[in-house]
């Protein structure tokens, strides 16, 4: 059964002129090092090594952030969990993601074939088919005006045919947005309209949450630098890939465009995912995870910035203390269903 979400807790190479390097040479520290350098409660290993995963706050870089971090320690030996990360097996465990797509290579746009919305969400359709500049749609004006126009040339279609050619559509939009991160990075990501003069840009919130990556910068610099000037930088033993998810987010569907990023050593992993493209209700993700051996067990260090209109203006403390909380559930929620599907595989 589809478990409801209430706030996004999903879980995230081409330039113009690449900065290469050959190796990743960023050395992470040990457990008790991380609670040292994060300024962390000693008991909080204790904590995590008995079975909890522990929540702390991190501060919030803008007001329509919602910033969470956690630790969690997975009871299956460092090699193995990192064989399930390198594959999408943990995938199948996030119950929030209806369907996916890898993207390989140049995003055009027979590569998103498949992707789009099906019969029984005919309401999301005519919906999109009516959008407004406002908070109901992450879109750009440039779409909007595409969508009034086909609306135009849409009438006595029936159903079927109808939604085929809003998904023609959509596809359109998911590989333009996809090919424009690939050659401009986050600066090249197009606003969503909200009125006709306001708009919320989700590049300066992503641009925000590499700002305040202080930690990420001092434990793991490379990766840091990837992360934060892609895609001009390059490091060898980095791999970047780019999915589209289909969610069911707050019971409407929709979709989001991610790129991960993943380093996977001998003694360490990382894993950055940004969500470039959202289609309702938060505007943009950025989160970072670390993992590491810990005797016989992995223990992953994860934190991610989520950026939502709906915590911004009047009443906003009120809106972050119940958003932080929404989402400091729902994601102990999902990780606790990945470890629970990782250690099940791992024992069989």
């Amino acid at each position: 059964m589809m478990r409801k979400i209430t706030l996004p807790v999903i879980v995230a190479i081409f330039s113009f002129a690449p900065v290469a390097t050959n190796a990743i040479d960023d050395v992470p520290p040990s457990f008790d090092q991380i609670i040292e350098l994060l300024d962390l409660d000693p008991s909080i290993k204790e904590r995590a090594m008995a079975g909890e995963i522990v929540t702390y706050d991190r501060e919030d870089s803008m007001e329509r952030e919602l910033a969470i971090a956690l630790v969690a320690v997975i009871d299956r030996p460092y090699p193995e969990f990192i064989e399930a990360v390198r594959g999408d097996r943990l995938l199948q465990y996030n119950q929030f993601i209806l369907d996916f797509t890898r993207i390989e290579g140049p995003p055009d746009v027979s590569k998103f074939e498949g992707i789009g919305y099906s019969i029984e969400e005919i309401g999301e359709v005519r919906a999109l088919l009516e959008v407004k500049p406002g908070e109901q749609f992450n879109l750009s004006a440039e779409e909007m005006e595409a969508l009034a126009e086909l609306r135009s040339n849409t009438k006595g279609l029936d159903d079927a045919a109808l939604i085929e050619t809003v998904n023609e559509a959509l596809r359109a939009f998911l590989a333009e947005r996809l090919r424009e991160y690939q050659q401009g990075g986050v600066e090249a990501i197009a606003p969503y309209q909200r009125s006709r003069n306001k708009a919320t840009s989700p590049a300066e919130e992503l641009e925000a949450a590499n700002r305040a990556m202080a930690d990420m910068k001092r434990t793991m610099p490379n990766f840091h630098n990837v992360l934060e000037n892609f895609p001009g930088a390059r490091v060898q033993e980095i791999e970047h890939r780019f999915y589209v998810f289909k969610l069911s987010i707050a019971d409407r569907p929709g979709f989001v465009i991610s790129h991960r990023i993943y380093f996977f050593g001998n003694q360490f992993a990382a894993l950055a995912e940004r969500h470039i493209y959202s289609p309702h209700f938060y505007n943009s993700l950025q989160l970072v995870a670390g993992v590491i051996p810990e005797q016989d067990k992995s223990v992953v260090f994860y934190g991610s910035r989520t950026y939502t209109d709906q915590v911004a203006g009047f009443a906003s403390g009120v809106k972050h203390s119940a958003g932080g909380k929404q989402l400091a559930e729902g994601i102990t929620a999902l990780l606790e269903d990945l470890r629970r599907g990782v250690e099940s595989e791992s024992a069989n």
